[in-house]
């Protein structure tokens, strides 16, 4: 048996690594690594004066409140690091009051909307309303220009068999490039298939929030959302275009014509000598696959060459032009320290 108060998040399956966590022991919400929810939506404001952090937890208080047009308010939290492929993990307790909807999710975005225009893929781990706690909602939407493209629901109305407004569950979903796993409590609910061909795969954020979403709207005092043990675990480094890692040199880059990986962006120099490099965090030492997203674009300079440095030294190849297409070039498995002392860098031997 394990008390709401002691339950742990479980771990992912072996070669992830834990890359960002909060065990809420602070007693107030940690700004350097969050922002609030701060639009107004459906039926509630989400406010920050709703969040506080008490007890090795996260608390969200929804409240009967006149503000921004609305008679309710809500709240929630959002990480201001992103994340792509990996092992997502919380505890939570959520809200038992009808009319309120409580998430754990991730989507790009700071939190002022749930419409930012560069949003590509929400995930929702959870979705629950307070009308039906025993029913769990999973599955992922695709964005385009603060449009919604479409939902795949993995389980609409999952039945764990209890109510999840009255004690704390572990909720965790493992994201690949093919697809997303579900999990409570350490024990696979469901998986769908999302490929990287369907939808664009893009960096999104942390969100930990509640609002009122259906009308009638109950407000009992106590019964907030609760959040414990947040867990972010990665196992392979990815990275795109203007993300994290990603550094240029030389002069004249702009955006590419032709979309990368996935669809997410790329850039181009017509200068001589552009170098792009890409130089992961790496959190545990270990041998790694490198690999290069190559892609046929009309007009590319057929001398690139690509320098892998590696715990050993470096390794240099020259890329030969692609005829068509697009698709993982492998570069071969080297040994990296932990650290940033590795990079795949990739430079034009003839300008351009």
């Amino acid at each position: 048996f394990l008390a709401s108060g002691t339950l742990h998040a479980q771990g992912p399956r072996p070669g992830y690594v834990l890359q960002f966590s909060d065990d809420f022991t602070s007693n107030v919400v940690d700004t350097t690594r969050w922002n609030y929810r701060t639009d107004a939506k459906i039926n509630s404001a989400q406010i920050p004066a709703n969040v506080t952090v008490a007890d090795g937890k996260l608390i969200i208080m929804p409240r009967e409140q006149d503000f921004a047009g609305l008679k309710f308010t809500g709240g929630g939290i959002i990480s201001k690091a992103s994340f792509r492929y990996g092992y997502y993990q919380v505890n939570a307790q959520t809200v038992g009051d009808p009319g309120w909807h409580s998430s754990f999710w991730a989507m790009a975005g700071d939190g002022s909307t749930t419409y930012p225009m560069n949003a590509r893929t929400e995930i929702d781990d959870f979705e629950i309303d307070g009308i039906a706690p025993e029913k769990v909602s999973m599955g992922y939407l695709i964005w385009k220009d603060k449009k919604n493209l479409g939902a795949t629901r993995c389980d609409n109305a999952f039945k764990p068999g209890y109510s999840t407004a009255a004690s704390m569950h572990a909720y965790g979903f493992e994201w690949t490039e093919e697809d997303i796993t579900y999990y409570l409590d350490g024990k696979k609910i469901c998986s769908q298939p999302y490929p990287a061909t369907e939808g664009t795969h893009d960096l999104v954020h942390i969100w930990l929030t509640a609002m009122a979403s259906k009308t009638p709207v109950q407000v009992s005092g106590h019964s907030p959302l609760s959040f414990a043990h947040l867990r972010y675990y990665i196992r392979d480094y990815y990275i795109g275009a203007k993300e994290p890692g990603y550094i240029e040199y030389g002069k004249d880059w702009s955006d590419g014509s032709v979309g990368g990986y996935s669809g997410l962006g790329t850039r181009q120099s017509c200068n001589a000598d552009p170098i792009a490099v890409w130089a992961p965090t790496i959190l545990e030492a270990g041998n790694y696959d490198v690999q290069l997203w190559d892609m046929y674009s009309a007009g590319s300079n057929p001398a690139a060459m690509a320098t892998v440095t590696h715990k050993g030294g470096q390794i240099s190849k020259a890329i030969t032009p692609r005829q068509g297409g697009a698709g993982w070039l492998d570069l071969g498995t080297f040994a990296f320290d932990k650290g940033a002392s590795g990079s795949l860098s990739l430079r034009s031997e003839n300008g351009g």
